[in-house]
């Protein structure tokens, strides 16, 4: 009886026994500029699990190497990097969290991620990136929404390292006790949001608007109707890069894949009045967005993507700025 007992409850364990899908991290992380020295992370989570997701009605732990994401990333990094620079990057994590979501006919597979990167130079911090998303995955389309939710979560991983390797910091110095706080910190300093009127002129990135600093080698370019077409260099010339935007007279305007839109500005920063779908269009990069504005012609794969029938019906409202990149938040 005590055999039969324990054979029972052996089974029982095997059948409940949670299964393991581990996040492969394969993706390029190599520094082309050589300077990156080390790769830290800093895990700021109360729950340092990530959580599961289904697949048939079995639950997938997702998780690293050893269960180690720290030493996962680390030696990701090192394999990647064979020659070492000088400068120390540091990733922190503020949410990676992955869930179940019961929907009236499935289960969705849930993935959040929010994290932010930095440089670390004499024991101080520089913020660098952030990237923060929501990914779901249906039954119905995806295969295997645990395997799916890991290479997503590698995905995103190395977007954010190459992103570190090659963006500007932004110049306020952190302690590693402020980490915590880092936007409600940077943000006071941050000129555009701050200053009670914006500067006219050409930025030609998100960081040169941040700090109010418009560059004096470039102007808009407009059609004879006073539209806004694009930019231009000195020697008048259009530019093809894909540049930020301007301000004049004050009010800002963003260059997007449906021209430039005005952005506005209230207690939660600045926004655009427009949509997902017309702000990241399937199938339409940012060179093509810069380069199909010129000449006040709208390049065919942009159009098409603008005149679908997804776009067309795609919700109209606030799209707010990140305060801290430039990058759109979609709730």
């Amino acid at each position: 009886m005590m055999v039969k007992t324990f054979f029972l409850l052996l089974f029982s364990i095997i059948i409940s026994a949670q299964k393991i899908q581990l996040v492969q991290l394969t993706q390029n992380i190599k520094d082309k500029s050589k300077s990156a020295k080390s790769l830290t992370i800093i895990d700021n989570r109360e729950d340092k699990k990530i959580g599961s997701v289904s697949h048939q009605d079995q639950p997938f732990e997702i998780q690293f190497k050893d269960n180690q994401m720290e030493k996962a990333v680390q030696e990701w990094f090192l394999s990647d990097n064979k020659k070492l620079g000088d400068t120390d990057f540091v990733l922190l994590i503020e949410t990676l969290k992955a869930y179940d979501e019961p929907t009236e006919k499935s289960i969705l597979g849930k993935l959040y991620v929010k994290l932010s990167s930095f440089v670390k130079k004499n024991d101080k911090y520089y913020f660098v990136s952030r990237l923060s998303d929501n990914f779901s995955f249906q039954p119905k389309y995806d295969v295997h929404i645990p395997k799916l939710t890991a290479n997503r979560l590698s995905f995103v991983l190395s977007k954010i390292i190459n992103e570190t390797y090659s963006n500007p910091v932004i110049d306020v110095a952190l302690n590693e006790t402020e980490l915590k706080n880092y936007e409600g910190i940077i943000s006071k300093q941050i000129k555009s949001l701050n200053s009670e009127t914006l500067s006219d002129g050409v930025y030609p990135d998100f960081i040169s608007f941040l700090n109010q600093e418009p560059s004096k080698e470039y102007s808009v370019n407009k059609n004879k109707k006073g539209i806004a077409i694009g930019f231009i260099n000195a020697k008048n010339w259009p530019v093809i890069e894909k540049f930020f935007g301007y301000v004049e007279n004050g009010t800002a305007f963003r260059l997007t894949p449906v021209g430039f839109l005005e952005m506005g500005k209230d207690e939660k920063g600045f926004y655009v009045i427009s949509s997902k779908k017309a702000l990241s269009p399937q199938g339409v990069s940012e060179g093509m967005i810069a380069g199909s504005l010129i000449g006040g012609v709208v390049g065919g794969a942009v159009a098409g993507a603008i005149d679908s029938k997804e776009y067309q019906s795609s919700k109209v409202q606030k799209v707010y700025i990140d305060s801290l990149t430039g990058a759109y938040i979609f709730d």
